[in-house]
């Protein structure tokens, strides 16, 4: 059953194939204008700059990925490397939040790009445009926590219970075995120490002429 429910946690992980949908939701970070001063430079050759009333115009070059620090963005799902099994991510381009360059890239057809696609290794998931270190691999290790205290815990109290018990029965034994020596001891006394060195005889017994008393010493 543990088995089964960490295999239902890390599915999601395993998926190849299927793209991880990313946005971009905080354009202030480092790594993103940094991204966007890179890649956007005339001297990088990857866009042909026109130049409009209203803006620039960046068409793509080439259809080869665009590689900045230890990533290659590609611009089409069908340029990607189908050899790869890390996970995909595509970064949705967002004309609200992403910056003017971004928003204004299209391809040689003249049709504005909508998403950038990478890799993460397995261990990492898709944010923004970089990848982190995923959660999700932390979940079944504290489940795994969780479950071993739990069972550590019912252990002891199942232990304590056996030891209660042991300890109640030793003492029942003992009560028992004193109530048994106490009426061992208060016992009627002998025959003989009732009557005198010469008993009476058997016909004043019977008779009932006979009384005696038990000393209370």
């Amino acid at each position: 059953m543990l088995i089964t429910v960490l295999l239902l946690l890390l599915i999601p992980i395993w998926v190849v194939g299927v793209a991880t949908v990313t946005y971009h939701a905080d354009i202030s970070t480092d790594f993103y204008k940094k991204f966007i001063k890179t890649v956007y430079l005339e001297d990088m050759n990857y866009f042909d700059v026109e130049q409009t009333k209203k803006t620039r115009r960046y068409t793509i070059r080439s259809n080869g990925p665009i590689e900045f620090e230890k990533y290659k963005y590609y611009w089409n799902e069908t340029h990607l490397d189908s050899k790869r099994s890390s996970n995909l991510c595509e970064y949705r381009i967002s004309w609200m939040i992403d910056s003017k360059e971004l928003d204004e890239t299209y391809n040689a057809d003249g049709v504005k790009m909508k998403s950038l696609f990478f890799y993460c290794h397995f261990a990492q998931s898709c944010m923004g445009l970089e990848c982190r270190i995923d959660s999700r691999l932390l979940v079944p290790p504290i489940f795994l926590t969780v479950f071993v205290t739990i069972f550590w815990l019912f252990k002891k109290m199942l232990w304590r219970d056996m030891k209660r018990t042991e300890r109640i029965q030793r003492e029942n034994r003992t009560v028992e075995n004193s109530s048994t020596e106490r009426i061992e001891l208060e016992a009627p006394p002998s025959y003989n120490s009732v009557f005198s060195k010469v008993p009476p005889s058997y016909e004043s017994v019977m008779l009932g002429k006979v009384t005696y008393s038990v000393s209370s010493v």
